[in-house]
């Protein structure tokens, strides 16, 4: 089988658009997955900072350590960590994924 196979320009110019209405599909799913990991990250933070309040709230006038605290946060907060680093590592995915179309792109 040959590495590549040549094509006509109307097979290059049908590959282009297609490759081009791909390329906007998912350009569109990449803005609204940043957008999702950005809320998420928004809650998870929110979370974060109202959980740390409650336990240096709940352990005044006790000696907890920093780690101890944090603890404390991670464990509450894992939920909102966790869909924060879900929604970051889609965003990542179909960046990736633009990128090659891109590169396929070129390659024509």
């Amino acid at each position: 089988m040959p590495e590549h196979i040549a094509l006509n320009p109307m097979q290059v110019e049908a590959e282009i658009l297609r490759l081009s209405n791909l390329l906007e599909t998912r350009t569109s799913d990449y803005t609204h997955a940043i957008r999702r990991a950005a809320e998420a990250e928004a809650r998870y933070k929110f979370r974060s900072a109202t959980v740390l309040l409650e336990v240096i709230a709940r352990f005044a006038g006790t000696r907890t350590t920093v780690q101890e605290r944090e603890a404390h946060v991670e464990i509450a907060t894992t939920n909102e960590h966790t869909a924060y680093l879900i929604d970051t590592a889609t965003a990542k995915s179909v960046k990736e994924a633009l990128t090659a179309l891109r590169a396929q792109i070129d390659a024509l």
